[in-house]
C-alpha cells in the first residue's frame, strides 16, 4: 500500500510538472520571454487569448517605461505600442474588456514600480457598467496581489493556459494562427461592421446600468499612485459619433453626464499637488473628455468596397492608432491640424469646465443632425430600431463587495506607508 502510494504521488508530481513546465517553457501569453524557438514558440499567436491580462500584471512590475497607459480593447487596439522616442519610454498596458475593478487593481501594482512615474488611463461607461467586475485569467496574475512566482505557477497549471501553450506550439509547427482575430480589422469587412455596430451599441446601451460605486473604486486605487507622487491623466474615449448617438437615442445620456459629475467630484475632493515627475503640464490628476460629437468623431464609415478606409476608426467602438496618437500628442500640449486641433479635440474636465462641456456636447449633436450628409440615415437606423426594438442584451448585474473593497483600502494605506517611509 506503501509503495502504492509513492507511486501514485510520484507519477502525479512527474504528470505536474510535465504539465506545468510545458506551458511555462511555450509561454503563450508572452510573459517572461525566457524562450523563444522558430517552428515551437517564436511565434505568440495566442497571447491575445486572455485580453493581455496576464503579460500587464507582471508587466506592471517589471517594466522599465517611464509611461505606461492602462485601459481597454479601445487602449490596447488603439495607441501605439512602442514610442521609442517618448522621454523614460512608453507601454502600452491595456487589457480588453476591462473594468474599473481592474483598473484600480492595476493602479495599485503600477504604484509599487519605481520606474513608472506616468500612468494614464482610459475610460467610458464600459469600466462602469455592472459587468463582472474581473475575467477569469485575473484571478492567476499578480493584479490580484499575488507574488509574480504564485502567477506563473498558477498560470503554469491552468488548464486554459495549457490550451493556449497546446494551440500555440500548433501555431507555430504548422504555420497557423488566429486568423479571426487577425482579420479582425481587415478592411474588406470594416464596412460591414461599421453597419452592425449601430444595432449592438443600440442593443448594449438599451440594458445599460451605470454604477457610480466604481468610480469611487477606481479613483481609490489611483490614490496609491499618488501617493507614490505619479502623475495621473485619465481621458475619456473619443468613440465615433454612431455610437454616441445609440447611447443618446436609449436614454443613456444620464449616464454619460453621471460619469463625468462623478469623476469630477473625485477630482475635485483630492488636494493636488505637481507631480514628481510630470509628464505632461498641469497638477499630478487630471481629467480629459475626448468624448461628446467632436469633429473628429464626425467621420464618414469606410466606402462598401472597404476603401477608402475611415482615417481614425475601425469600427464605432474601436479607433486607431493615428487617434490615439493625437490624443498623446494633445495631453503633450502639442499644436496639431484638424480636427486635432485645441479648439475641438480633448477637453480639460474639472468643476470649472464641467456644465460648460456638457452644454457643448448637446450642441454639437444639434449641429451634427442639421448639417451631417450621414446623420439622416443613421437617424432613419435609429428609427427603425424605435419602432421594433432587438431584445436587449440582459446580462447579469455583478456590484463590487465590501472585500473588493477592503483589500483596496489596504492596498492603498500600504503605499501611503510605502512614501511617508521614503521622506
Amino acid at each position: 500500500m506503501r509503495r502504492y502510494a509513492i507511486t501514485l504521488v510520484a507519477v502525479l508530481g512527474v504528470w505536474l510538472i510535465g504539465f506545468g513546465g510545458f506551458t511555462f517553457l511555450v509561454d503563450p501569453y508572452d510573459v517572461t520571454g525566457w524562450l523563444s524557438i522558430d517552428g515551437v514558440n517564436a511565434r505568440k499567436t495566442r497571447a491575445h487569448e486572455d485580453g493581455y491580462r496576464v503579460r500587464v500584471g507582471h508587466h506592471l512590475l517589471s517594466t522599465e517605461a517611464g509611461t505606461i497607459i492602462l485601459g481597454s480593447s479601445r487602449v490596447a487596439d488603439g495607441f501605439p505600442h512602442n514610442l521609442p522616442d517618448w522621454p523614460g519610454g512608453f507601454e502600452n498596458l491595456g487589457m480588453a474588456g476591462t473594468s474599473a475593478f481592474e483598473l484600480a487593481r492595476a493602479s495599485i501594482i503600477a504604484s509599487r514600480n519605481d520606474n513608472i512615474n506616468c500612468v494614464i488611463i482610459g475610460m467610458d461607461l464600459r469600466e462602469f457598467g455592472t459587468y463582472p467586475r474581473a475575467h477569469a485569467t485575473y484571478w492567476i496574475t499578480p493584479l490580484t496581489g499575488m507574488h509574480p512566482v504564485a502567477s506563473h505557477i498558477q498560470t503554469s497549471l491552468s488548464p486554459n493556459a495549457f490550451a493556449r501553450a497546446l494551440q500555440t506550439v500548433i501555431d507555430n509547427a504548422t504555420g497557423g494562427s488566429d486568423t479571426k482575430w487577425e482579420n479582425a480589422y481587415a478592411a474588406e469587412g470594416l464596412p460591414a461592421r461599421f453597419d452592425e455596430e449601430i444595432e449592438k451599441r443600440y442593443r448594449g446601451y438599451s440594458d445599460y446600468v451605470y454604477d457610480p460605486q466604481r468610480v469611487r473604486f477606481l479613483f481609490r486605487g489611483i490614490d496609491a499612485l499618488l501617493a507614490q507622487g505619479k502623475q495621473v491623466t485619465l481621458f475619456i474615449h473619443p468613440v465615433h459619433v454612431w455610437q454616441e448617438e445609440a447611447a443618446e437615442r436609449v436614454g443613456a445620456r444620464v449616464h454619460e453626464e453621471a460619469l463625468r459629475r462623478d469623476v469630477v467630484a473625485e477630482l475635485e475632493a483630492r488636494n493636488i499637488d505637481a507631480a514628481d515627475n510630470a509628464c505632461f503640464d498641469g497638477p499630478a490628476l487630471q481629467v480629459w473628455d475626448f468624448g461628446g460629437y467632436q469633429d473628429v468623431s464626425l467621420s464618414p464609415p469606410p466606402d462598401p468596397s472597404g476603401y477608402p478606409e475611415n482615417p481614425h476608426y475601425y469600427v464605432p467602438a474601436h479607433y486607431r492608432p493615428v487617434l490615439g496618437q493625437a490624443i498623446l500628442n494633445r495631453l503633450n500640449g502639442q499644436e496639431q491640424q484638424a480636427p486635432f486641433d485645441a479648439a475641438s479635440f480633448g477637453y480639460r474636465l474639472n468643476a470649472e469646465t464641467l456644465d460648460d462641456i456638457l452644454s457643448a456636447r448637446l450642441e454639437r449633436r444639434d449641429i451634427w443632425l442639421a448639417n451631417d450628409e450621414w446623420a439622416a440615415w443613421v437617424s432613419d437606423r435609429f428609427d427603425q430600431l424605435d419602432e421594433n426594438p432587438p431584445e436587449p442584451e440582459r446580462e447579469a448585474r455583478h456590484y463590487l463587495n465590501r472585500d473588493d473593497f477592503r483589500q483596496l483600502e489596504r492596498d492603498v494605506a500600504g503605499a501611503e506607508r510605502r512614501a511617508e517611509a521614503q521622506e
